[in-house]
């Protein structure tokens, strides 16, 4: 095949993949001795693609969201996001962490339009979206709210919304509700996955619960330590919208048992 046949189709690969990341690989030197945190990882996303990465502590997946945010360098590896290649965090990207990390001093209205006031952005535009995104989250009318006043759920909710302010096509979100309680993050679970499915936005995962990943994702990227590598990417060939009964059923049952057999989860 011809060098020009070869860039054709190289090129057709990556248009057809919004996030292309091969053999990128992660070393931290730490009292003198390199650690391996991850290990030739290959993976594609598609635009508007809902892809957890899932594993246990260790395995580099929250090292690989930032890889992929540009907050993190990687060691080796190419990274592309719409054909370009990653050296920093870029605008069209939301990251969202597992703190809300919001300003108490701040309203919530205040606290939404805080990444346009640091890219010295439109104002009057942002605070006119503040509306729409608040009713997005379930929170409309409560614009004049400070943030010690609303419950974590309500934080998380808040820092959703934030992440949304500046419409971004991809959003990383590194355990957002790991810290609430059961109910709350099933019911932001949902919540989460009614927006995707509204914005046709990309969505990046990151989550240790086999269950949550399951339920919300079209693919799951089950990863293994020691260094943090990918053990199987699975497609959820779920039907969309899912309901809580999709977790009562077989197929979903089945998903999650094969994942614990990958993670060895239950084994005596």
């Amino acid at each position: 095949m011809s060098h020009v046949a070869n860039k054709t189709l190289e090129s057709t690969y990556y248009q057809d993949h919004q996030i292309v990341i091969q053999n990128v690989s992660k070393s931290f030197t730490k009292d003198g001795r390199k650690v391996n945190v991850l290990e030739n990882i290959n993976l594609q996303v598609n635009k508007g693609e809902f892809v957890s990465l899932l594993g246990p502590s260790g395995c580099g997946k929250s090292t690989l969201l930032k890889i992929i945010g540009g907050l993190l360098d990687r060691s080796s590896g190419q990274l592309l996001i719409n054909q370009e290649n990653v050296k920093g965090p870029k605008k069209n990207i939301g990251f969202m962490f597992q703190k809300a990390v919001l300003l108490p001093w701040r309203t919530v209205e205040e606290n939404l339009i805080l990444p346009v006031e640091l890219a010295k952005g439109n104002l009057q535009a942002a605070k006119k979206r503040v509306s729409e995104l608040l009713e997005l989250v379930g929170l409309k009318g409560y614009e004049k709210y400070y943030t010690k006043e609303l419950s974590g759920g309500m934080q998380q909710r808040i820092s959703l919304a934030r992440t949304l302010m500046n419409d971004p096509d991809i959003l990383l979100l590194d355990e957002p509700f790991g810290a609430l309680d059961e109910f709350t993050r099933e019911t932001l679970n949902f919540s989460l996955m009614d927006i995707a499915e509204k914005s046709g936005k990309t969505v990046i995962l990151v989550t240790h619960n086999i269950s949550e990943a399951v339920l919300m994702s079209d693919r799951v990227v089950v990863m293994g330590i020691n260094p943090g590598h990918v053990l199987d990417n699975m497609e959820i060939e779920i039907p969309k919208p899912r309901t809580d009964q999709v977790m009562a059923t077989k197929q979903y049952a089945d998903y999650v048992l094969h994942i614990r057999e990958l993670l060895g989860v239950g084994r005596t």
